[in-house]
């Protein structure tokens, strides 16, 4: 008896499918490896197969093949950028060109980012915070060099700008805050004049009313008299 679906299939374009094997590993999601008869071979989502599988000497309708492809690739690309999410957080820029620069199709990786994007997986708000609390804790600038690295990584002024007000009002601090533990640092282990502590403030990032002031607060040696500066300026 004829089969029905390979009598479908012959009489419009269809790829013939030599071999089908499962494998796990090497890249994000599980897959299988799918060898044509013209010896050219894919990667297909174990997921996308799931739905309608095929199997070793299978004849596949070239649309349907085409279809399962391109599903493919949106499975894959999802997965490769929750791997890359899970490691840390990422803003929509740096994570795109991380994707595109593995290869993956600059439509397919969009469309995951959207939708990653829609979940709150992706978030560049989320990022822009986190960026600045580390970046404070770790290496303290001024807020022109964090509004600087932001866009460096794709975020806009404004929230670039958002995300610094809202790092300083969780920790109720200042930029001058800021600039003094930069000073600190700067200062522990080499003595510094006022003149040039306040010039490397200010090559910080911080403005020269901050830098000025802070450079002859270290100066005084220990005056402990506030800031005086609003949280934003």
């Amino acid at each position: 008896m004829v089969n029905p679906e390979r009598e479908r299939s012959s009489s419009s374009p269809s790829v013939e499918i030599e071999q089908v094997v499962r494998r796990k590993g090497g890249r994000p999601g599980e897959e299988i490896k799918v060898v044509l008869a013209d010896a050219s071979s894919f990667f297909v989502a174990m997921r996308v197969w799931e739905e309608a599988p095929f199997y070793d000497g299978d004849e596949v309708d070239e649309r349907r093949w085409e279809s399962i492809l391109a599903r493919s690739r949106l499975v894959q690309t999802r997965a490769r950028a929750m791997s890359l999410l899970a490691r840390s957080e990422h803003s929509r820029f740096l994570l795109r060109r991380k994707l595109v620069q593995r290869e993956l199709d600059a439509t397919d990786v969009d469309r995951v980012l959207d939708e990653l994007e829609e979940s709150g997986s992706l978030s560049d708000e989320r990022f822009a915070i986190g960026w600045v609390r580390t970046r404070l804790r770790s290496h303290p600038e001024g807020r022109a060099h964090l509004v600087g690295g932001l866009r460096n990584r794709g975020i806009d002024a404004a929230l670039a700008e958002r995300a610094i007000n809202t790092v300083l009002d969780e920790h109720a601090t200042t930029m001058a805050d800021s600039a003094r533990a930069c000073a600190q640092r700067l200062t522990r282990r080499r003595n510094l004049s006022v003149d040039e502590l306040r010039d490397r403030l200010h090559r910080r990032g911080f403005v020269t009313p901050i830098a000025r002031r802070i450079a002859e607060e270290i100066g005084e040696a220990g005056d402990d008299a506030g800031d005086g500066y609003d949280r934003h300026e």
